[in-house]
């Protein structure tokens, strides 16, 4: 019995070590395959479908550079794709436009570095990807009205979609670097798999209907009642502020699915069951229903009481 035993053990122990030596070679096989510099970014990712150059479709302009990619769910554009201007002529407009509204925080370079030399006052956008840039100005982030404040709230832009876009042109000439700007098709999407996913990565910091909650330190998970399709597929591509960045874990299809469900569902809630009450969620809703039911039950009461 105990000879068997230990050749039990000692072909158990073979397997493991087998099955080890596979999975080094598979990394270091990986590590050696040739990829797009870009894919190395921060916001990289070399997983198929996940907001990087890697899909069914990448269209390049005549100098070589990357101009659209990705697939039938979402195509990712550069800001030239998106307005009809040459790169040149976004990239002149768009470093004026940097100068007049944000250069007074990032730096004349877009490094963070004031003239001054400070440092680390206020983030570098240097390698972020258009998409990153376009989130924070269509969605009136930026420029700051208050720079004091824990978490830069959304409000009405203070600059065109073209003059958004034509930054995002001439910061990412700085250091390109992706994800472009996205355009998804949510016609195709799937709202019963998008609530899925919604339940699952979306619901604990936004709600389960979308608006939104108090995180920690004075930040909080905005309301997604008002994002557009493109600012729901930039911010989990791109990961604003406290929120994760989802390039590795979801696929453009999935992001797709979630965007039709926060556009469709969320936004355009059906209320089969009559008065939505602004979509508090169910346990507001319940503390209301539970009132009033109380409070005309107590008035039908009393009513009844006087009359005898």
């Amino acid at each position: 019995m105990s000879l068997r035993f230990s050749l039990r053990r000692i072909a158990a122990l073979a397997v493991i070590g087998l099955l080890a030596l596979l999975s080094v070679l598979s990394t270091v096989a990986s590590a050696d395959s040739d990829t797009d510099p870009m894919l190395t970014s921060s916001m990289g990712s070399g997983q198929p479908n996940s907001g990087q150059p890697n899909s069914s479709i990448v269209t390049r302009d005549k100098n070589g550079n990357i101009v659209q990619y990705g697939n039938d769910a979402i195509l990712y554009k550069s800001p030239s794709q998106l307005t009809g201007k040459s790169a040149e002529q976004l990239r002149l407009l768009g470093e004026a436009l940097y100068m007049q509204n944000c250069a007074s925080c990032h730096g004349t370079k877009a490094d963070g570095v004031l003239d001054s030399g400070t440092t680390g006052s206020f983030p570098s956008l240097i390698g972020l990807g258009p998409a990153t840039i376009d989130f924070w100005i269509s969605t009136g982030r930026m420029p700051a009205a208050d720079t004091t404040l824990v978490q830069a709230n959304r409000k009405t832009p203070r600059l065109t979609r073209e003059q958004g876009l034509a930054i995002a042109e001439w910061v990412n000439s700085l250091s390109p670097a992706y994800p472009l700007v996205p355009e998804v098709n949510t016609t195709d999407g799937n709202s019963a798999e998008g609530f899925s996913l919604y339940a699952l990565n979306c619901a604990a910091c936004h709600t389960i209907t979308g608006g939104g909650n108090a995180l920690a330190y004075g930040t909080y998970a905005p309301s997604l009642h008002s994002a557009s399709a493109t600012e729901v597929v930039e911010a989990i591509r791109t990961g604003p502020g406290n929120m994760p960045n989802f390039s590795g874990s979801l696929s453009d299809e999935q992001v797709r699915d979630i965007t039709r469900y926060v556009t469709a569902n969320i936004q355009n809630p059906a209320n089969p069951g009559g008065l939505g009450l602004g979509g508090l969620g169910p346990v507001a809703e319940g503390f209301i229903g539970l009132a009033l039911g109380v409070g005309l039950l107590m008035l039908a009461a009393f009513w009844v009481g006087d009359r005898q």
